[in-house]
């Protein structure tokens, strides 16, 4: 018998997670593992065609079609991670009426000047979207506070009207703070949906999401309510950063979330890039997010008992990742990076960017230019910083990625490195992005293949949303 290349994760005292770069896996126990490395042998029969299955071992007779297997799986997941399908983000202005202690960008003042863009670059914009990828196109405005430029969000729209020929989704990500009633109106019959954060109940959101009026959070649920009512329960969804604030209390996103009638949660740690890089409001250590991670399932799993159904869907990214091979549609768990096949993102300035982490690497390192050109002048041959960063972002190569089980369904934050490390790759042994991430992975596995039948259902929900 031939072992072929396997990593593995001791998940507890007996069992262990082992994968291979084919993406395949399976849950083997200390003995067996021992069994197989130290002595080559199996010996339930059951497992033994599970592994030759999943190309962990081969015979003698079969090891070159098992070898060429192997690499042609390899090749597959390349190939599907090198597709350019990339959301466009847009950034109207850089002016922002709140000013969140988490913010991840160099947001402007409300009353700013020079941080708006020029509405003589849309038609380019659009044109460049038109003829850089196929239909049908996500375009997803950035801020700053988009609102605050509602007459540059109609000409955006109105330019993807004509030139991609309605073959289009416009995201706002909003507070909702300067929404109007001129704003719901012109949305109504048009393809337009609003992303807002909603980090927990009134005491948790504005602890960090900081407007002068000191209520970001009636702004954020009116604005919910209003959107709803007037343009259907689908136009509006929320994403959620965990802060300090939350962690102590996961109850308050739920019932948050409740109180506007939404169910579909995406959660996060807080950022390390621009302002997030530097301010103290990011205490705890991410042990102590998967505790509230923890605490947030059994809350979410004694709902469901009740008929209250939540899903969770940066959990489920990640079980995608883990269950569906062909699943590569999230930046973050790609390998190579996701940076420019998986966003374009247009500034307010006419330069244009690989990713939003990169817009933000710009304003933290502006004495180098992390753009890949300007509106009309695009030219990755010309970006060193973005043919580096793709060369050095295939994880198997890196240190301390090419022994971790999870590696082959994890992905590359070369942006996030060069922020916190000063070069692409990064260590790993100190990496926030790999403890988070690695963290995910863990839970999931420790849920779906060695949890209860609930918490296997559960995880299955998920997935298949």
């Amino acid at each position: 018998m031939n072992i072929l290349p396997l990593n593995f994760e001791r998940m507890n005292e007996h069992q262990n997670f082992i994968s291979n770069l084919s993406g395949f896996h399976a849950i083997i126990t200390h003995n067996e593992l021992h069994d197989l490395v130290d002595f080559g042998t199996i010996a339930s029969s059951g497992l033994k065609a599970e592994l030759i299955k999943k190309l962990f071992i081969a015979t003698d007779t079969e090891m070159d079609t098992s070898v060429a297997a192997l690499a042609a799986s390899l090749g597959k997941q390349l190939v599907n991670s090198l597709e350019f399908r990339p959301i466009y983000m847009i950034v109207p202005t850089l002016r922002c009426d709140h000013t969140c202690n988490y913010c991840q960008v160099s947001r402007a003042s409300i009353h700013a000047s020079g941080y708006d863009l020029d509405e003589a670059l849309i038609p380019k914009i659009i044109s460049m979207i038109a003829g850089s990828s196929k239909a049908p196109y996500k375009i997803e405005l950035q801020g700053g506070e988009p609102l605050l430029r509602f007459d540059l969000i109609k000409k955006i729209y109105s330019e993807a009207e004509k030139q991609l020929f309605g073959a289009f989704q416009l995201v706002i990500a909003t507070s909702l703070s300067p929404l109007t009633d001129d704003i719901l109106l012109w949305a109504k019959d048009k393809n337009v949906f609003f992303s807002v954060s909603l980090d927990g109940d009134a005491i948790v959101h504005n602890a960090h999401r900081i407007h002068p009026s000191r209520n970001s959070y009636s702004y954020a649920v009116e604005g919910i309510k209003r959107v709803q009512n007037e343009l259907g329960a689908d136009r509006v969804s929320t994403v959620t950063t965990v802060t300090d604030a939350l962690i102590r209390d996961p109850m308050s996103l739920l019932t948050a979330h409740m109180d506007v009638g939404l169910f579909d949660l995406f959660i996060r740690p807080v950022s390390p890039y621009g302002f997030a890089n530097t301010n103290t409001q990011r205490k705890y250590t991410m042990d102590d997010y998967m505790d509230f991670y923890e605490r947030l399932w059994s809350l979410i799993s004694g709902l469901k008992e009740k008929g209250i159904r939540f899903t969770e869907h940066s959990a489920g990214i990640h079980a995608k990742r883990l269950l569906k091979p062909s699943y590569s549609s999230y930046a973050d768990l790609k390998s190579p990076s996701g940076v420019v096949f998986n966003c374009i993102l247009f500034n307010y300035d006419g330069k244009i960017f690989g990713s939003d982490e990169s817009r933000m690497l710009q304003k933290t390192t502006p004495n180098q230019d992390f753009s890949m050109g300007e509106v009309g002048k695009l030219s990755l041959k010309n970006s060193p910083f973005y043919n580096n960063i793709t060369a050095q972002s295939f994880n198997f190569l890196h240190p301390g990625c090419e022994t971790c089980a999870f590696q082959p369904f994890c992905g590359t934050d070369p942006c996030q490195n060069v922020s916190l490390q000063g070069e692409p790759i990064g260590d790993k042994s100190i990496s926030e992005f790999c403890s988070y991430h690695k963290s995910m992975f863990r839970f999931i596995v420790q849920k779906y293949f060695l949890g209860t039948q609930d918490d296997k259902c559960l995880i299955e929900e998920w997935v298949n949303v």
